[in-house]
């Protein structure tokens, strides 16, 4: 169609040509100069000589700038100020980034180019006159703001300043993809819905990433992420919310009372809760707003001792309606980053803990009320309301999604005083698979140890101080290693932990930068104001005692290429074991050297296993030994067993507790269950068994439900229709993918924003 109307506007040999700056030729007008003196102001009788001594003086391949030149110098003999007016407004014009409209000026590239890139004033001039030439060649009516970035940018490489050049990087996302949001969503993330904010948020997600990679991250950390070596997890949240998981410390805000924007200055102020359905207001009140500040889960642990002294003296079904409250809150508070609710976590205790019977107990107004040891009986009756209410789900039957309650198990807990109390937990496993439980028998463990969403966790094993450990502080932020491509690339076992090291050193300085970050949105820009709210004498956010966290993923493919066995054999697991070793080892030593809190955990890996999978087989081909199948590759877990392994559970408990002792940034264990309904005592009698007899330390009873949103029947097992009323396409699947129970998908849609690695690891499961 161009070309059609390039080729319609040539004119015949015997009229005037007027050549154009693009090279092209164009029928001489009149009209043109006519009407562009009278825009510039001229009076009519001037417009008309003008343009009428113009087609007389113009010839055959004139130039659009002779013309224009021409045009200027007659102006200047009728009026100065309307000859001046006139040359600027034929100018080229740019549509800014400032939403203005401006006349080209090379003078603006040159302060640009010295300002954001600290190019000398002699290299700005230079590179601003080759794209002033550039520009000049161009038939556009209007230039825009990133077109000249992008000419500038071109510039700087043709002359081989790249470091410039990522400095004058113009970030964004291309209108085809905003198209497609808007149009069509995302499927990167099953928490959230397709609305306006979910828009918002991958567009400065996107421009974020970008910001990291290109100006935070050197090029060799950038390309290590992109190749596939290591994933730097969080990417769009690495300039402004650096802090990934957080361990709420809920006493605090019972003493003082709460200011959600963390000042008071932009939002009323509470005071101490006296009453518990305040306190559970409070409680949903300061997830959501620490959300704001934090890009991971956040959770609340010995949630029920501490609200033990509200519930002093309240009926039973007082107490319930107002747990009731605090879950609907958490579930329906839909405002978090893209309209998600908050990713939370209840850590949930059976009883009062041994450690914490004397300590001093806080109740309404925030008053002294004895000591924790006084509150064992509404600590027990907060358990049972919340673990009631879980079990009863939503009005329509749903399981409820959030908080991820994990349930504390201790040795005076595993006793018939807390049987029943047991027994209703393990219904909520049969009937949903949504809850957790924390094993603090083994020999790793000290009083206390939380968990913070899917796995990652802190103990009080840093300074032994259980407060200063585990509460008001969290994982900081982690970066994973993609270990089977260690042994694609390894000749021996000296190769791997050769390689090993030097992605450790990789993900060490990423996690340096990290912290660097953290610590000046928290000390400097005052980016995190709910973090940094004082309290008691000091910032709520106890950024020493967070972790710097090591991740891993396929460990069972790299001993799967290295040994010709995977991870369920015996021998082939020594060399895994001896890779997490070794990746402890380094940890420690960054303790003693740095002062800091460093880590291994288990990585949820929501993305990473299909990600690094995908890459792996673009770059070594046959050679990756991969999940799943040519359309949906992923890698293992962390050090788990292939879900589709044939190994007895029995084995899978002994084969992956080896792994917990040594991954204490967070671990979990994943018993997939089958589509029959299971047997809470069943269920009762083998979370005895894994507490007492192994060392895993963090585990659920996973399983797959199909709910019709028809007839609101909730069944068993990823059904492709409702069993009562056969409904077909309105058939929601619900299941644990990574850490959580979620949404993964309807039965005719197969998906529900989960990459395809993750999907075809659903369907792979083994269900015991």
């Amino acid at each position: 169609m161009k070309e059609a109307r390039i080729i319609a506007a040539i004119p015949t040999k015997a009229e005037n040509c007027v050549l154009k700056n693009n090279g092209i030729f164009e029928k001489f007008s009149h009209e043109k100069i006519l009407k562009s003196c009278l825009m510039a102001g001229a009076p009519l009788w001037a417009a008309e000589k003008i343009s009428s001594q113009a087609a007389t003086a113009a010839y055959d391949g004139v130039t659009t700038k002779e013309l224009k030149m021409w045009v200027y110098d007659s102006l200047k003999r009728v009026d100065t100020e309307i000859a001046d007016k006139y040359l600027k407004s034929n100018q080229l014009r740019v549509r800014t980034s400032r939403d203005t409209i401006e006349s080209f000026d090379k003078a603006k590239i040159e302060k640009t180019l010295i300002v954001e890139t600290g190019a000398s004033p002699e290299l700005a001039d230079k590179i601003s006159t080759e794209v002033w030439k550039e520009v000049r060649k161009l038939d556009v009516e209007y230039l825009t703001a990133p077109m000249l970035r992008e000419m500038v940018n071109t510039k700087l490489v043709e002359h081989g300043l790249e470091t410039y050049r990522r400095r004058y990087t113009r970030l964004g996302i291309p209108v085809y993809n905003i198209t497609n949001l808007i149009e069509n969503g995302s499927r990167d993330n099953a928490n959230m819905i397709h609305n306006p904010e979910t828009v918002h948020k991958y567009v400065a997600d996107e421009a974020l990433k970008q910001y990291a990679l290109l100006h935070i991250l050197p090029n060799e950390l950038a390309d290590a992420h992109m190749g596939g070596d290591i994933h730097v997890h969080d990417l769009e949240f690495f300039a402004g919310r650096p802090l990934n998981c957080l361990q709420h410390d809920l006493r605090l805000f019972i003493k003082h009372g709460l200011k959600v924007d963390g000042t008071g200055d932009h939002t009323s102020v509470a005071g101490p809760p006296n009453h518990i359905e305040t306190l559970m207001n409070h409680s949903g009140e300061i997830m959501l707003a620490a959300q704001q500040n934090m890009s991971g889960g956040q959770a609340m642990c010995l949630w029920n001792v501490f609200v033990a002294p509200f519930a002093r003296g309240l009926p039973y079904e007082k107490v319930k309606q107002a747990v009731q409250m605090f879950i609907y809150n958490l579930n329906m508070a839909y405002a978090a980053r893209g309209s998600q609710v908050p990713f939370t976590s209840i850590n949930m205790e059976f009883g009062v803990p041994d450690f914490l019977k004397d300590v001093e107990a806080y109740g309404p107004k925030g008053k002294l009320a004895g000591v924790y040891g006084d509150f064992e009986e509404e600590t027990r009756m907060l358990q049972r309301a919340f673990t009631e209410t879980l079990l009863a789900g939503d009005s329509d039957g749903k399981p409820h999604l959030f908080p991820n309650t994990i349930y504390v198990l201790r040795d005076e807990i595993l006793k018939d005083e807390y049987a029943e109390d047991l027994a209703l937990v393990h219904e909520l496993s049969a009937k949903y698979g949504s809850a957790y439980f924390v094993n603090m028998l083994p020999d790793y463990r000290g009083n206390l140890s939380n968990y913070m969403g899917c796995r990652t966790s802190l103990g009080d094993n840093w300074t032994g101080d259980w407060e200063q450990d585990c509460m008001r502080t969290g994982n900081l932020a982690y970066v994973t290693i993609n270990l089977p491509r260690i042994a694609y690339q390894s000749r021996d076992e000296g190769d791997i932990f050769e390689y090993l090291d030097g992605h450790l050193r990789l993900a060490e300085q990423v996690l340096h930068l990290r912290r660097e970050q953290a610590v000046n949105c928290l000390n400097d820009y005052n980016l995190l104001p709910f973090l940094t709210q004082e309290t008691e004498g000091e910032r709520y956010y106890r950024v020493e005692n967070s972790t710097l966290s090591f991740g891993f993923v396929g460990l069972n493919e790299m001993l799967l290429h290295h040994c010709g066995a995977g991870i369920d054999d015996d021998d082939a697991r020594k060399l895994g074991i001896k890779v997490i070793e070794f990746m402890n080892k380094r940890a420690t030593e960054l303790k003693e050297d740095t002062g800091y809190r460093w880590t291994v955990l288990q990585t949820p890996a929501e993305s990473t296993a299909y990600r690094f999978a995908t890459l792996d087989r673009e770059k070594f081909g046959d050679t990756t030994i991969t999940q799943g199948d040519e359309q949906a590759a992923y890698y293992t877990n962390s050090s788990h067993v292939p879900v589709n392994s044939d190994v007895s559970f029995a084995d899978k408990i002994r084969i992956e507790s080896e792994f917990h002792p040594l991954t204490l940034g967070g671990h979990i264990f994943h018993a997939f269950m089958g589509e029959s309904h299971s047997d809470p005592q069943s269920l009762m009698s083998l979370t005895d068994k894994i507490a007492r007899k192994s060392d895993i330390g963090f585990w659920a009873y996973s399983s797959a439900l199909s709910f019709c949103i028809k007839c609101k029947t909730l069944m068993k097992g990823l059904q492709p229709n409702c069993a009562t009323c056969g409904e077909e396409k309105e058939v929601e699947w619900y299941d644990r993918i990574t850490g959580y129970v979620q949404q993964v998908g309807r039965s005719k849609s197969a998906s529900g924003g989960w990459n395809p690695g993750k999907m075809k690891e659903l369907m792979d499961r083994r269900r015991y």
